[in-house]
Parts: C-alpha cells; sequence; structure tokens
C-alpha cells in the first residue's frame, strides 16, 4: 500500500509539473501578445500626435498669415476692384 500511495504522488507531481510548464508557457505567450500590442498601440500614438502637431503648425501658420498687413492689404484691394 505504502508504495502505491507513493506511485500515486509521484503522478500527481508530475502531473502538476506538466501544468506548471503548460501554464509558463501560455504566460510567456500571453505577454508577447501584450507586448505586440503596446508596440502597435504606441505606434498609432505616435502617428496620432504627428498629425495633431502638423494640424496645429498650420493652423497656426494660416492665423500668421491672416493676421498679416500685408495679406490684408492685398485682400482689401482685390475686394475693392471686384466686379458687381
Amino acid at each position: 500500500m505504502s508504495v502505491e500511495r507513493l506511485n500515486q504522488s509521484g503522478d500527481r507531481i508530475k502531473e502538476s509539473r506538466r501544468t506548471m510548464l503548460e501554464t509558463e508557457e501560455l504566460g510567456v505567450s500571453i505577454l508577447e501578445d501584450l507586448h505586440q500590442q503596446r508596440q502597435t498601440l504606441l505606434h498609432a500614438h505616435n502617428k496620432v500626435l504627428h498629425l495633431i502637431f502638423f494640424s496645429l503648425k498650420w493652423t497656426i501658420f494660416f492665423v500668421i498669415l491672416v493676421d498679416d498687413p500685408l495679406i490684408q492689404c492685398v485682400h482689401k484691394y482685390n475686394r475693392s476692384n471686384e466686379f458687381v
């Protein structure tokens, strides 16, 4: 009876070790997936920031351009010479 219990304990230890290794493999796989998702999100985030910066830069450029006295003078001149 003692040998049988010892064998059963050994089998349970082997099964537990197998489960542990499978769990570890699954954990590694999940971490790799999460890393890839993080890289994708960071890339998308950087792209959005770049687009926002680019858009802001052009908005500021046009605001400055519209406020330029020379541009306003040309615009007024063009409006005064329009055909009605």
